[in-house]
């Protein structure tokens, strides 16, 4: 509250810039974004009021933190991904994705070894134990490595021991731009207070930024195979299906959580769900028009834009698959093997997030208005490029009936 009143009182033109957003995020680390008082929403609503018209990254940023008292509650908001992606996306992009995703899983170790030494109050309920600390650090260390983060010679790490804590702490990749260590000091704003909500958190949101990365190296290898350049988009679909590979072997830092903790800040949850993920949609929608089950399942009726888009219908590689079919045939071999493997890895992930779901969950529905698991358990028969057997859009049809 001071902080908020020092800024609004002692800046004439109180910019962006000088706005507590670490302050305030810390705060909400230390309260649960549901549970803020009064007061404090007040003082947040009052400053949108005085000058988010004239600032947009601080109208994104208390979009996000007062989704609830707005009624604007959904995924996008709760993971700051307003705040986050334009880091990644756009003429303004500081990092590839595969980059931020990084440095977001080194944020979670980070937060993890001092809490355990006790060098922050933040989410400070029920912290894991020291032997899930041990986990956590292995398992999140071995993901940084395989993206290519120098590896350490030690194998069995000790984060309990202080040199062993700040071994890691400075093994840990960290970004030299100031703005990337801003925005990631303000996007965590969890629902309650629980430890384990911030590695839920930052976990999703190294999720949704690899999609954005898959989102452009599907619309690059689509690019590619209209230029007939099938090498090169196989090589964009390789590049893919690695990403996912990489990224689904984060499922071993979330099955850590305890369920019971999991269970509980979930109840503040409902209304955001990962169904709601628009660039997971996209994704979808460049490898091939979906199948109208699909398109009329809560998954694309949660991203209206780009149901949108699909019924109008607009190019895919499965389009462009089946015209190098026709005309091309012996260009398709290498391409087979690319395909094969993103919808391998695309199947492994769905897979695994469904197993882990099963875990945490159980019977409870899911946070999207969806039966839960039974309704994850039903997506597993979705495939990326089912368009390229005998069973076609009607949209995708058409376009091979006039090519």
């Amino acid at each position: 509250m001071r902080a908020l009143r020092t800024w609004r009182d002692g800046h004439a033109d109180r910019r962006s810039a000088q706005f507590p957003y670490e302050v305030v995020t810390r705060h909400v680390q230390r309260s649960g974004k549901h549970h803020l008082s009064a007061q404090v929403i007040e003082q947040l609503v009052d400053a949108r009021r005085d000058l988010a018209a004239q600032d947009d990254l601080l109208t994104r940023f208390l979009d996000c933190l007062l989704d609830k008292h707005d009624g604007t509650y959904r995924y996008d908001t709760y993971l700051s991904l307003p705040v986050l992606r334009d880091l990644v996306t756009g003429p303004a992009a500081v990092l590839s994705p595969m980059e931020l995703a990084g440095l977001l899983v080194a944020d979670v170790l980070r937060f993890e070894v001092e809490a355990l030494h006790g060098r922050h109050d933040l989410l400070p309920d029920g912290r894991p134990s020291v032997r899930t600390v041990r986990k956590r650090i292995r398992h999140g260390l071995g993901h940084l490595y395989r993206h290519g983060t120098p590896s350490p010679t030690r194998r069995d790490w000790n984060p309990e021991q202080p040199e062993q804590a700040d071994e890691i702490l400075a093994a840990l990749p960290s970004s030299g731009v100031p703005l990337v260590r801003a925005r990631l000091a303000m996007t965590v704003h969890p629902v309650h207070v629980l430890h384990d909500e911030y590695m839920f958190i930052r976990i999703l949101q190294s999720y949704e930024t690899v999609f954005t990365g898959l989102v452009g190296s599907a619309a690059e290898a689509l690019h590619r195979l209209r230029a007939a350049d099938v090498a090169g988009a196989a090589g964009c679909l390789a590049d893919a299906a690695t990403a996912l590979e990489r990224a689904g072997l984060l499922f071993t830092l979330l099955a850590t959580m305890d369920p019971s903790a999991f269970r509980h800040f979930r109840d503040f949850t409902e209304g955001a769900s990962a169904i709601q993920s628009e660039y997971y949609k996209r994704f979808e929608l460049t490898c091939g028009t979906p199948p109208g089950e699909r398109l009329s399942s809560p998954a694309f009726g949660s991203v209206p834009v780009v149901l949108e888009e699909a019924r109008h219908g607009r190019d895919t590689i499965t389009r462009a698959y089946l015209d190098i079919r026709r005309s091309n045939p012996e260009m398709l071999p290498a391409l087979d093997t690319a395909l094969a493997r993103l919808e391998r890895a695309h199947q492994r992930w769905k897979s695994t997030h469904h197993s882990l779901a099963t875990r945490m969950l159980g019977d409870a529905s899911g946070s999207g208005y969806t039966a839960g698991v039974p309704y994850l358990k039903d997506c597993l028969d979705n495939r990326l490029f089912w368009g390229i057997g005998t069973d076609l859009t009607t949209a995708e049809v058409r376009h091979a009936d006039l090519t």
